[in-house]
């Protein structure tokens, strides 16, 4: 079997510790090369074999495909350097983008192979299905709120997954509905309205990611969980992706893409 060479941004972070480990289960994937920022303590150090450095233009060079799992403006540095390099691809499960930072992203995608997804899970990924059928079936007489659950260190909220089902639940209902992301809090006193998608973060202890969508209904409620309970599942989608992603043309995928697609 031909290796693919990988690359990791990001390395010595939790996902990224965790992609070294979870590499074996993937004979496909060489880890080529690792690449933190310029000023980190353990530039120079071998890792799992391979070295440490902070040349992001060492990391597009040696790798066909680049795994990140860093912070907004670093996978933007990434795909600006991209752009003169399109033939590496690049899968990114970053979260935390403003809008501003999420429009350059989307603009810089252009021409380049990538796939942005902000779960990796697997089991998310079909649990966002699962949402936009729900929300294209129950029709207007539905309240929907989106309640997710992080450990204490997480610091962006709504979670990037939270935000992802919210927008499942547009995508399901927005030929009937006109649909408005409200984010709760201490400071919220006024009734629901119509079409609001509401959002509420819990943040404590060591909680992998915990995410429920709450259909109520009048009588009824229809809850839909998805429970982490292993930082690995996200390791392991984005490691599966490093084979399909090689194999597309330009685009921006995401994780649903790669399980509806027949290659």
């Amino acid at each position: 079997m031909k290796q693919i060479k990988v690359g990791i941004l990001g390395p010595t972070g939790r996902m990224g510790k965790s992609l070294l480990s979870e590499k074996e289960l993937f004979p496909y994937v060489k880890i080529t090369e690792l690449c933190e920022s310029k000023n980190h303590k353990d530039i120079g150090k071998e890792i799992s074999g391979v070295k440490l450095t902070g040349n992001i233009n060492n990391l597009i060079s040696n790798s066909q495909v680049i795994i990140d799992f860093s912070v907004p403006k670093a996978t933007l540095s990434l795909v600006r350097a991209l752009k003169d390099n399109s033939e590496v691809c690049l899968i990114t499960g970053t979260t935390g983008f403003s809008e501003i930072q999420l429009k350059e992203f989307k603009k810089l995608s252009k021409g380049l192979r990538i796939m942005q997804s902000y779960n990796m899970s697997i089991g998310v990924n079909l649990l966002l299905s699962s949402v936009e059928f729900f929300s294209e079936k129950l029709g207007k007489g539905v309240d929907i709120e989106i309640i997710e659950t992080h450990h204490k260190y997480k610091k962006d909220a709504p979670s990037g997954t939270a935000l992802s089902i919210g927008e499942a639940v547009k995508r399901g209902r927005n030929s009937y509905e006109k649909n408005k992301f409200v984010y709760r809090g201490l400071e919220f006193n006024k009734e629901r309205e119509d079409g609001e998608i509401g959002f509420s973060s819990i943040r404590g202890g060591d909680v992998v990611g915990e995410h429920t969508t709450h259909f109520i209904m009048n009588g009824e409620r229809i809850e839909i969980t998805h429970k982490a309970s292993k930082r690995e599942i996200f390791s392991r989608g984005a490691l599966q992706a490093v084979d399909w992603i090689i194999k597309q043309k330009p685009g921006l995928y995401n994780l649903q893409d790669m399980l509806t697609s027949k290659k």
